[in-house]
């Protein structure tokens, strides 16, 4: 970037996004986020004249400010929604019902809004009588449910919507122009096989009249046990488990109706200015699948699945399955049973997780993978992982080859606090840090394997240009392959393949920030021991020294009867599996179908 600066009478052009036919490059720019300067177009954009917003966040405690302020609202938020949809649709459902369809859209809208919001504030602030270009009210698009609004929020035009009513919001008028904003490949994908979820659940309601008529059913629903290991558990239990497969039901867009959403003018929020812009907002922003589309959404949830159960088994249908998330709500307004299971390996862990919060609020049990909490509405249940049943340990072997390193993405945008991508960028560095780090022996043996999804980051295209030849694997080799053929496990993030790697008993060396992957108090002892044993580093140049060191031979390293330990107590308490795992749930089952409370939901 050109670091001249013109003096306080020329004009600023602020740009809000990375669509370049929205910058004015006539003018010195800046830029409102890191999200507007993609690594792909660096020739362009390291050539202007222009510099980045500072953070917001750069002070600790206004990212943690942040995290509270947006919670707050989201408690805050509910029960006005709650009140505003039972009229609108004629229904008198409950705060936990609405939570349950509502909370996994309203944590992320709060989050992306206020990010947006502090941002835009920050530059008028800085910058008062800077220009920008909006997106046109033409091109403005309501998502359909919450799956098409997650999608949408990695995308620059949407966020370039949303960057445009905020500042029309706070009252600043701008020239505006035209674009359209695609939907996200994958959502098209599941919107085209939408037919084949219903066939698949009609099937299984027709299964379930038939065949629970004397016995409580558990439905599982997405429980992320292996459709094998659901099926022995169905084995085990006739008539109690009944899974339910396929694809979520997604929703095309309809015209919207003006008169529901009249109604969501109403709502008031709050006084401050960010709760005013909220206020102007709701009434576009809100997904189709809660207001035009939710008779739609109703009908199918009653297509779908049974009419009654006695419990509802799942790890993360409570998230974008429309359908399935009315089902389950409705049916524990009568009293079924939910029942959560873990679906992350940092879950129990992290101290700030959103979604292990949402979870734990609307589930009557939650299943983790061997840690406990209280204070929360669930009763969590340790119990072997789901998605660990069937494994096989690997352990260490010499004869093998090869250094699998485990990469993952994030957003360009705030998405979720307090996941922050200034912290993304950083971890970006690190990786290039850790290749420096590695002898050159040993940099011949690495398989680098990106997440598959970039979003713009470029994160191939970086480790392309330290031009030291690192191979990159595709996801299309299966993780598990992958994971049995090589001889060292590399992961430099908190997050689920670790734990895999673990509990396989594969030799792995972990890196991460410390700082930015705060853990909870009770988790620490458990994360310091493997600190201790040296599988976790906190730096990336004592990680890729500890793979120069033990490349050779895994086999001793590894087996050390003291780093066996380690592995065995961490997984224990956040990778837990059992040989008789599949005995153990099935008692579980067993145990929620025999409760009292149960019989008054058998199916009729």
């Amino acid at each position: 970037m050109n670091h001249t600066w013109p003096d306080g009478n020329e004009e600023i052009f602020l740009a809000t996004t990375a669509l370049e036919d929205f910058w004015d490059t006539t003018k010195p720019i800046v830029f409102l986020g890191e999200w507007c300067l993609l690594y792909e177009r660096r020739l362009l954009w390291e050539t202007l004249d222009c510099r980045l917003l500072s953070s917001p966040y750069d002070s600790a405690d206004t990212a943690e400010n942040a995290y509270q302020y947006v919670n707050n609202i989201y408690e805050q938020m509910l029960p006005l929604l709650e009140a505003a949809l039972n009229s609108i649709h004629g229904k008198n459902h409950s705060s936990r019902y609405w939570r349950i369809l509502l909370g996994p859209w309203l944590q992320l809208y709060l989050s992306a809004t206020y990010d947006r919001f502090i941002h835009i504030k920050q530059a008028l602030d800085q910058y008062p009588n800077c220009t920008t270009f909006g997106l046109s009210a033409e091109s403005f698009i309501v998502p359909t449910d919450t799956l098409d609004f997650a999608c949408s929020l990695s995308e620059d035009s949407y966020n370039l919507q949303l960057c445009t009513r905020i500042l029309t919001e706070l009252g600043k008028k701008f020239p505006r122009k035209a674009s359209q904003i695609p939907r996200n490949p994958l959502y098209e994908k599941l919107l085209g096989n939408s037919w084949k979820r219903r066939a698949l659940s009609y099937a299984a309601k027709i299964y379930a009249s038939r065949s629970a008529t004397f016995l409580s059913t558990i439905l599982l629903r997405n429980s992320y046990f292996s459709k094998q290991v659901e099926l022995r558990l169905a084995a085990k239990n006739i008539g109690r488990i009944l899974p339910s497969w396929g694809q979520a039901i997604q929703y095309a867009p309809i015209e919207s109706d003006g008169a529901k959403r009249s109604e969501l003018k109403k709502i008031e929020i709050g006084k401050d200015q960010f709760e005013q812009c909220l206020s102007a907002m709701l009434h576009v922003d809100l997904p189709q699948c809660f207001v035009e589309n939710f008779q739609s959404v109703e009908r199918d949830a009653r297509d779908s699945y049974p009419n009654r159960v006695g419990a509802i088994c799942s790890a993360n249908a409570w998230y974008y399955d429309e359908a399935f998330k009315q089902w389950a709500a409705a049916s524990a307004d009568e009293g079924c049973l939910l029942l959560g299971t873990q679906h992350g390996g940092n879950y129990g862990a992290l101290n700030k997780m959103p979604s292990e919060n949402h979870e734990t609020a609307i589930v009557d049990y939650y299943y983790s993978w061997g840690w406990v909490r209280s204070g929360c509405r669930a009763k969590v249940v340790p119990m072997p992982a789901t998605k660990l049943l069937g494994r096989n340990e690997i352990g260490a072997d010499n004869s093998k080859a090869g250094i699998l390193w485990v990469a993952t993405s994030a957003h360009r945008y705030v998405i979720q606090y307090p996941f922050l991508p200034m912290h993304f960028a950083k971890y970006l560095a690190w990786q290039i840090r850790f290749v420096h780090a590695l002898s050159q022996c040993v940099m011949t043996e690495i398989r680098f394997r990106p997440h598959y999804e970039n979003y713009g980051w470029g994160t191939v295209e970086r480790m392309k240009d330290c031009g030291l030849g690192i191979q990159i694997e595709s996801w299309g080799v299966p993780f598990q392959a992958s994971l049995e053929s090589c001889r060292l496990y590399v992961c430099d993030h908190l997050s689920t393949t670790f734990t895999e790697a673990l509990a396989a008993n594969k030799p792995t060396i972990l890196f991460w920030n410390p700082q930015t992957n705060e853990l909870r108090p009770e988790a620490q002892p458990y994360y310091d021991l493997l600190r201790k044993n040296g599988i976790l580093f906190d730096t990336p140049e004592s990680a890729g020294e500890a793979v120069n060191q033990v490349y050779d031979d895994v086999e001793t390293w590894w087996n050390a009867p003291e780093r066996q330990n380690a592995v065995e107590t961490f997984c224990e308490r956040f990778a837990r599996n059992s040989p008789d795992a599949i005995e153990l749930w099935s008692a579980e089952f067993k145990r929620i179908a025999a409760m009292p409370e149960l019989k008054v939901n058998r199916i009729g």
